[in-house]
């Protein structure tokens, strides 16, 4: 039960970070900074929140374990959803701003080590 809960800590982290990121990017750069740091957090964060849901339904619903070659596909779905998510941004936003892009997509892919300092 823990790794699930942990994966369900690490989902909210990573839009609570898309959150902050994209506030401070509105303060300090302007709008299109902003919004492009949302669209790059949430399309690293949505296919993860996803991904999360998918693993905890057999665990929690039907009290079987996590299956090892579902994690392996459904991680591969992931990486496949994100790249077709910023790839779509890139081609149909056109104020995109790369450094938003690319700070927000490092911060939520390293979301992990927060819940990892605040759970020890």
């Amino acid at each position: 039960m823990f790794a699930i809960s942990d994966m369900m800590r690490v989902s909210l982290a990573q839009y609570v970070l898309v959150g902050v990121i994209t506030v401070l990017f509105a303060i300090f750069v302007g709008q299109d900074a902003a919004i492009t740091a949302l669209i790059g957090g949430l399309s690293y964060a949505v296919p993860t929140s996803l991904l999360v849901f998918f693993l905890a339904i057999p665990r929690m619903v039907l009290r079987r374990k996590v299956n090892p070659g579902a994690v392996i596909i459904g991680e591969f779905v992931k990486i496949l959803s994100v790249c077709t998510l910023l790839g779509l941004a890139v081609r149909y936003y056109e104020n995109l701003y790369w450094p938003a892009l690319i700070i927000s997509i490092i911060a939520v892919a390293n979301s992990y080590f927060i819940v990892l300092f605040n759970r020890n």
